[in-house]
């Protein structure tokens, strides 16, 4: 199978169907979840009232909104 065959063939979530099974994969494995990072990008308040930033560290970066 070819790189462009498995994309063709993977299978297509809605943004709530893929939110949905991250949030219970990850509340099943961790149960609730504390995070400690550096907040860095900051960009808020907009308009629709949400704000925008990273929570990093040494190794990895998340992308937030709240």
């Amino acid at each position: 199978m070819t790189a462009t065959e498995a994309l063709i063939n993977a299978p297509e979530f809605t943004v709530t169907e893929l939110s949905s099974a991250l949030r219970r994969t990850v509340e099943d494995a961790y149960g609730h979840v504390r995070v400690r990072g550096e907040i860095t990008g900051f960009r808020g308040a907009h308009a629709s009232g949400h704000c925008y930033f990273a929570l990093k560290d040494d190794g990895a970066k998340i992308e937030a909104v709240i």
